[in-house]
């Protein structure tokens, strides 16, 4: 047996392409799709009740869900969504720093966005839902905590987790960048019932987060900027209203 046909039968099953299509068509579809046949179905934003439930029940589940495929299908450790090594200083300066990247960048495009795009008329039922979520500190507390930490860790965790696996199968520069423009499109989309200023919004948001995980490769930074850019936002509207 020649040495690339030794070496093709000795890969390791986290190298091999159906094993990473698997993972992403188990972990990733469902939730997305789901999602967004929801929201196409019911054409409004969700009721309280089912913004909770997504929070508190689906965005815990999923996290678990993907951690289990890279675990027990992909056979690779939870480390390994770090695409290059860090400090734990490093991070919380790149989580600031992205935090301030991302907030700069919804005040700027959302400014030019709302000359461009008609508004959502759906803008005042987010602002009434979160300020019916908020009305008492204990539940502002609960809300602005760990619901809406657990909101921002799955989507982060689903976007890397994606990017990872695909990343795996298609390892070239050019196939990076239109993945990376595929999982931006894909978190736009599933937030289409905020109308189209906030799915463009979000699209551009997804672009940021992948672009930063593909340069520094860092998985800490992702959800704790989403988790506070998301926090503030709660805590603002809560305090505006």
């Amino acid at each position: 047996m020649s040495t690339n046909q030794l070496s093709r039968h000795s890969d390791p099953i986290q190298v091999k392409t159906w094993v990473q299509l698997l993972a992403v068509i188990i972990g990733v579809l469902p939730l997305y799709s789901s999602l967004l046949i929801y929201q196409i179905q019911k054409a409004q934003p969700p009721s309280n009740q089912g913004f909770i439930l997504y929070l508190a029940v689906i965005s815990p589940l999923s996290i678990v869900i993907a951690l289990m495929l890279l675990r027990f299908l992909c056979k690779e450790s939870y480390s390994s969504l770090n695409l290059k090594p860090g400090k734990w200083y490093s991070d919380l300066l790149s989580t600031l720093i992205l935090a301030i990247v991302i907030l700069i960048t919804s005040i700027i495009s959302q400014y030019f966005l709302s000359e461009l795009l008609p508004p959502s008329t759906s803008g005042s039922n987010i602002r009434n839902l979160f300020k019916e979520m908020t009305n008492s500190p204990g539940l502002l507390f609960v809300f602005a905590g760990p619901l809406v930490f657990f909101g921002a860790a799955s989507e982060e965790l689903i976007r890397v987790f994606l990017l990872s696996r695909l990343w795996k199968v298609w390892p070239s520069t050019k196939a990076k960048f239109v993945f990376i423009v595929i999982s931006a499109c894909l978190f736009g989309l599933i937030h289409v019932y905020r109308g189209p200023i906030h799915v463009v919004w979000t699209t551009i948001f997804g672009l940021i987060m992948a672009l930063y995980y593909l340069r520094f490769g860092r998985v800490f930074p992702l959800i704790f900027a989403h988790y506070l850019t998301n926090a503030l936002q709660v805590i603002f509207v809560a305090l505006a209203n």
